[in-house]
């Protein structure tokens, strides 16, 4: 019986097939199933905390904006300024990296406390709290969020230097 005869492959062919092993081995391609995404690093975490943090302060402001109509002039420039934070973070975090449980939450619930005095002091505590949270936090990531991060945490300093005049 003769046996089969096959050409020789051609020279492109050879290319092509050795591209594709190439680029097999590149796009973690195996026969057992999709590669797993390498698990993310300290910037997302560090990010979402970020996010988190924005939209509980965004929720305080709201909450006592809403008890306290008589501060609206004084805290309405201070809430936009964190509404724009969190849109600018928001536009950093890529959906669908995740580290544990952590992922950005949708929204924030916060209560305000009874009198305006109380109300002020938990803002400017509260923003104290995140300033010094967005200076440890541009010490744990790459250089342009780190230069984000201190930005927002300046501006949360200046913002409670602000609450402390006019109490």
């Amino acid at each position: 019986m003769d046996a089969l005869r096959f050409p020789a492959p051609t020279r492109r062919a050879a290319m092509l097939g050795g591209s594709a092993a190439v680029l097999a081995t590149i796009t973690g391609c195996t026969s057992v199933g999709q590669a797993q995404a390498p698990p993310p690093g300290p910037t997302v975490s560090v990010l979402t905390a970020a996010i988190d943090n924005e939209a509980a302060l965004i929720a305080l402001y709201e909450a006592v904006l809403g008890a306290h109509r008589n501060l609206a002039d004084r805290l309405k420039p201070l809430h936009d300024h964190h509404t724009q934070h969190l849109a600018v973070l928001r536009r950093h975090y890529v959906p669908g990296t995740k580290t544990g449980t952590a992922t950005p939450s949708p929204q924030a619930t916060a209560t305000a406390p009874g009198t305006e005095s109380h109300a002020l002091a938990a803002l400017r505590s509260a923003e104290r709290k995140a300033a010094s949270a967005r200076a440890d936090d541009a010490r744990r990531v790459d250089p342009a969020l780190a230069q984000l991060l201190a930005c927002i945490g300046a501006c949360e300093a200046g913002h409670a230097q602000a609450l402390t005049g006019g109490l």
